[in-house]
């Protein structure tokens, strides 16, 4: 259902003109009918499709106004620490999955 949910939001952000540019970080090729269908209503948003490493899909950067490619250097520097403290001093921890 992530596709699903990503769909929705991508399409309410819309429409509620949440966003200009969306960046959509996706190699999931069902993302290809919300994305048409915001560049069929919203002529002036765009949405810029990000390919995970090792990830591809011709479908999305084809209907993408751009693509990116995100390497895996990249990904790893953008990691959040172990732990992060929130303003209320509720400690949130990083999954060990996510490491």
């Amino acid at each position: 259902m992530t596709d699903v949910n990503i769909a929705t939001e991508m399409l309410s952000d819309a429409f509620t003109d949440r966003f200009d540019v969306a960046l959509l970080i996706s190699a999931d090729g069902d993302l290809v009918g919300p994305i048409h269908k915001i560049r069929s209503l919203f002529p002036g948003k765009r949405v810029v499709v990000v390919f995970p490493p090792a990830r591809h899909s011709n479908a999305l950067k084809n209907i993408a106004h751009a693509c990116l490619h995100l390497d895996r250097a990249t990904l790893v520097k953008s990691l959040f620490p172990d732990q992060v403290v929130k303003s209320d001093g509720f400690m949130l921890h990083r999954p060990p999955e996510w490491r």
